[in-house]
């Protein structure tokens, strides 16, 4: 963690030249010609023409709106709502628009169906959405994609999540104070994912635990350059409003400057509050922001506009702001995985290992002996290790890579959370319990068998043989003293793929190759050497030769796909 402490100090030395560059103008609404509503995104079409959606409309769409703006300060002098565009059918929450000029053309994401859906003008649909990940399809609630936005000059539509996704720990909440850890996603012009990064937001600010507290990132604003506009927000409502108050920052992050998978630096651009007591009534949840017209000075115009909850008991408003802001040149500090590591791993220590019982299925004398066929691991000197060798100056290069900060997280997070993105939903205790069940006792049984062999071969581990840190070396001295082969990590993946593919058969080839990289990166860590992960795949088949004879095991894994078949009926009823 202290690799972060002289990025932080430049931030903090620059943070007042970007907030001198911002101008937040006053804030305005416009009871006449807008009326009330719940707007939650916004996209600018060109000349004074917004799209913006409001996602608690009768049916599905979006409001088109006239907004005039001052061309020198860029201060709303006029809001007009126009037109409602609608296919007529059902709202689906949405919460994000964003402009796709080269169809002309609108991009709207649902929090309700967790889609991000192509839309004409006229509200009808053009039979097109983006190919989302599936490590998005678990959310915590009403937390899905909050932020969508599109650059015509980077070719990239970007947008994330508002909390953080259920496969990547808790929520915050006002009685638990950490961050969000987010994914920022993107995508090309042929709706395809493409770069991937984390992002964390700040933690709350709010003194005390009465009220209701919603902290995230509400929306996302894309530059020429490739910088992004992060919209970071925190509601806090009183038992009585009264005193409650909303807190927005604006960063910016610049992903073109960072490796995909790293941790986005984030640099504040400005910040204000918006207050609900007696005398202030200025209190505005800003929740859709998006790039504007050039001022006549050159700075640009981000438009902001905010969710009144349908003008929530007459005291509430539907705000609209602008806050104009010069260039922005932030360049973020490089970035190491073992930072990464260090922070998932304190947002990511999810209690997996709950009350829910999860037994073993083996017992002592069924677990396979695997010392009648392993092979000794192979010692210096020898032809074979010559082959550890060359995969362990592998691993080192792969460290400062994308690939280098997967590895990281996979020697920190439960292995339940590493195989759900490739099922797509979340393996856990309260999310799928009989499928937890299943597969947490067959880890229990790789474990146990992996005990058995490490205990016996004690081989030093390929950070302490060569005497340098590993990945992740805050872990070093506790993993010192233990044993090299088999690899326990890379024998629970393998053991975790074969039993999910039995349960999932459409995942197989997807669970295969994750088993295989989650046990390569037990190298890249500098835990393991290549010939230890091999010895954990032929160590996992045996296990599951033997659970395929359990009567235990068969009827958990009976259970298991009966809650799988459950879980497809009711997505196919959505």
């Amino acid at each position: 963690m202290k690799r972060f402490l002289i990025p932080t100090m430049l931030c903090l030395l620059t943070m007042h030249v970007f907030a001198q560059q911002a101008v937040v103008n006053k804030q305005h609404h416009f009871p006449k010609t807008v009326p009330a509503g719940n707007y939650s995104g916004i996209t600018w079409l060109g000349g004074n023409r917004y799209a913006v959606v409001n996602d608690k409309a009768r049916t599905a769409g979006f409001h088109l709106m006239t907004i005039t703006t001052d061309p020198a300060t860029g201060n709303i002098k006029d809001v007009r709502a126009d037109a409602f565009m609608t296919n007529q059918q059902p709202n689906r929450d949405e919460e994000g628009i964003c402009y796709f000029p080269q169809n002309n053309t609108v991009f709207v994401s649902g929090e309700a169906d967790g889609h991000i859906i192509e839309y004409q003008l006229d509200g009808q649909l053009t039979g097109r959405k983006m190919n989302i990940p599936s490590i998005f399809n678990v959310t915590h609630g009403n937390r899905g994609f909050e932020a969508l936005t599109y650059n015509a000059t980077t070719h990239r539509f970007w947008t994330t999540t508002e909390n953080t996704l259920k496969a990547d720990g808790e929520k915050p909440t006002i009685t638990r104070r950490i961050p969000n850890l987010l994914r920022f996603q993107s995508f090309n012009d042929d709706l395809q994912p493409c770069e991937q990064y984390y992002y964390l937001t700040d933690t709350t600010d709010v003194k005390g635990t009465e009220g209701k507290n919603t902290l995230g990132v509400s929306g996302l604003a894309a530059l020429d350059d490739g910088q992004l506009v992060v919209l970071e927000r925190e509601v806090h409502r009183t038992p009585n409003e009264i005193g409650s108050y909303a807190h927005v920052k604006l960063y910016v992050v610049n992903p073109s400057m960072q490796r995909a998978g790293d941790l986005l630096q984030k640099q504040l651009i400005t910040e204000f509050r918006t207050k609900m007591n007696i005398t202030d009534r200025s209190f505005a949840n800003y929740e859709g922001i998006c790039v504007g017209p050039r001022l006549n000075d050159g700075r640009t115009l981000l438009m902001l506009v905010s969710d009144s909850q349908d003008q929530y008991r007459g005291f509430l408003k539907d705000w609209f702001r602008t806050v104009a802001v010069g260039d922005l040149h932030f360049r973020p500090q490089p970035n190491t995985t073992t930072d990464l590591s260090a922070l998932l791993k304190t947002i990511n220590n999810i209690g997996d290992n709950t009350k829910l019982k999860t037994p073993s299925f083996l017992s002592h004398e069924e677990l396979p002996n695997t010392l009648r066929f392993l092979a000794e691991p192979p010692k210096p000197g020898e032809d074979a290790f010559e082959n550890d060798q060359y995969y362990y100056k592998w691993g080192k290069e792969q460290r400062e890579t994308p690939r280098g900060s997967q590895a990281a997280i996979d020697e920190t997070q439960w292995t339940s959370r590493a195989f759900s993105p490739s099922v797509g939903f979340v393996i856990g205790p309260s999310e799928t319990p009989e499928i937890f069940k299943l597969v947490e006792g067959a880890r229990k049984d790789a474990n146990a068998t992996n005990k058995i062999a490490k205990n016996y071969f004690r081989r030093t581990r390929p950070f302490v043989y060569y005497q340098e840190p590993s990945l992740v070396s805050e872990d070093d001295r506790k993993e010192e003293t233990t044993y090299s082969y088999p690899s326990g990590h890379s024998a629970r993946g393998w053991v975790y793929a074969f039993t999910l593919a039995l349960v999932v058969p459409d995942s197989t080839e997807t669970l295969i190759a994750r088993a295989q990289e989650y046990a390569l990166n037990r190298v890249i860590c500098g835990r393991h050497y290549k010939s230890d992960v091999d010895a954990s795949l032929i160590e996992a088949t045996a296990i599951m030769s033997r659970l395929m004879s359990n009567a235990a095991f068969l009827e958990q894994l009976d259970k298991a796909r009966k809650e799988y078949a459950r879980m497809r009926e009711k997505a196919n009823e959505n």
